[in-house]
């Protein structure tokens, strides 16, 4: 009998210590409430028109993307440059929505962070999840800056990029540290601008999603929303689009991979090299 109680003893321990690990590794995965990481990197699009925000978008490099609902609008109402013109080159189509009267921008982009069912998204707001699936996110929002609250339902987006291991590599959040210039480049008179082009863009902030999402965010805080679709079967080359593809795909819509791994990248443009490490 005293065997049977320490073998009964024994296992109600293992069981214990089990459960106790498990629960320990999903606190630290912010999975309280079905919220980790895991399940909320992703585009979640908000349909109603009415809304201020058109998508939260999470990456597992824990970098946030909010897009609001005038983004469009104002994107098109810019101006825009012929094909072949010198600006067609990224910073061409930099957006910033800032003015003296607000530190608010059109697009968001900073870091998150996941406490039980509260996601805090760093300088501009905090999320508390209602509920989420694999194809809807219920939450409400509170606005840091104004400290207003909404409650919000959206959906998944669909993934256009297909999941692969370059894939993979590629979706990831980078940093640019610096930039050389191509042949194209070197052929133009205008060389001077392009330095200048290229000191700015210098330092800036690169992130690819799975959902077409091409964000680049530069150092002075000003941050180009664009998309991007892989360009060959081998994935050595991408399209990206700063005007949702209604614009023609020629050789400066391309761009090309150089080297890929999971610490460093390096792409070509029409005009520019991007020398780019993974952003810690």
């Amino acid at each position: 009998m005293k065997k049977i109680f320490i073998f009964i003893s024994l296992i109600m321990s293992i069981v214990f210590v089990s459960t106790f690990v498990s629960c320990d590794k999903d606190n630290e995965n912010g999975s309280d409430n079905g919220v980790s990481v895991n399940t909320l990197s992703a585009k979640w699009e908000i349909s109603d028109n009415n809304s201020p925000y058109a998508s939260f978008e999470f990456n597992k490099d824990g970098n946030y993307i909010v897009v609001e609902n005038d983004f469009e609008t104002n994107l098109r109402s810019l101006s825009t440059s012929s094909k072949k013109s010198l600006f067609k080159s990224n910073i061409s189509k930099v957006v910033s929505m800032r003015s003296s009267q607000s530190n608010l921008s059109s697009i968001h982009f900073g870091t998150y962070k996941i406490e039980g069912n509260k996601i805090i998204l760093s300088g501009f707001g905090l999320m508390e999840v209602i509920s989420i699936t694999n194809e809807e996110f219920s939450f409400s929002f509170t606005l840091e800056a104004t400290g207003e609250k909404n409650s919000f339902v959206a959906g998944k987006s669909d993934e256009p990029i297909s999941s692969s291991s370059r894939t993979n590599m590629l979706c990831r959040t980078w940093y640019c540290e610096k930039i050389t210039f191509t042949e194209n480049a070197l052929e133009l008179e205008e060389i001077e601008l392009l330095e200048e082009m290229a000191e700015e863009m210098t330092g800036m902030t690169i992130l690819l999603s799975k959902a077409g999402t091409y964000l680049c965010l530069y150092t002075n805080e000003e941050a180009g929303l664009a998309e991007w679709k892989w360009a060959n079967e081998e994935e050595t080359q991408f399209y990206f689009s700063w005007e949702n593809w209604t614009e023609d795909l020629d050789e400066m819509s391309i761009a090309t991979i150089n080297q890929l791994n999971v610490n460093s990248l390096e792409v070509q443009d029409y005009f520019f090299i991007y020398h780019l490490t993974l952003k810690n």
